[in-house]
């Protein structure tokens, strides 16, 4: 049966549960191959966390070996594509990298726990797969 009034409808939701419905359903468009969606939702769900002194972001932003010496410039770095998505900017088109999605859904999932076991599902693929961490290694997958 389909809903008769499907705009009547109103759920109260802990901030909680507001993140991890939208990093379950960043893992599920990363599966999907939709990483626009991937890194938009993991986005919002890490910035509705509290800080996090010694979390991942902590440890990647303020990485010694960092490709960028000043820390605002860094920031911007990493939050370059999440930043492209949300804002306007004079590129048209940007490489949307499983990398990177990936790791902005393990950015999120770190601010928030307990983990249910879809985040624990994609924390274990992360941990048991090969990764393209360089665009040189890049090729496009050709359907057959």
């Amino acid at each position: 049966m389909r809903e008769s009034r499907p705009f009547y409808r109103v759920f109260t939701v802990m901030r909680y549960e507001a993140a991890v419905q939208q990093i379950e359903a960043a893992i599920a468009a990363f599966h999907a191959g939709q990483f626009a969606v991937t890194i938009t939702l993991a986005g919002a769900a890490e910035d509705m966390a509290p800080g996090k002194a010694s979390g991942l972001w902590a440890s990647i932003r303020d990485n010694p070996n960092r490709l960028v010496a000043e820390n605002k410039a860094w920031v911007n770095r990493l939050n370059e594509t999440r930043n492209w998505l949300k804002h306007d900017r004079a590129e048209d088109t940007r490489a949307l990298v499983a990398f990177e999605a990936g790791v902005f859904i393990l950015r999120a999932m770190d601010k928030w726990e307990p983990w249910t076991p879809p985040m624990i599902a994609f924390h274990d693929l992360w941990l048991s797969s090969p990764k393209l961490m360089r665009p040189e290694d890049y090729s496009p997958e050709v359907e057959e």
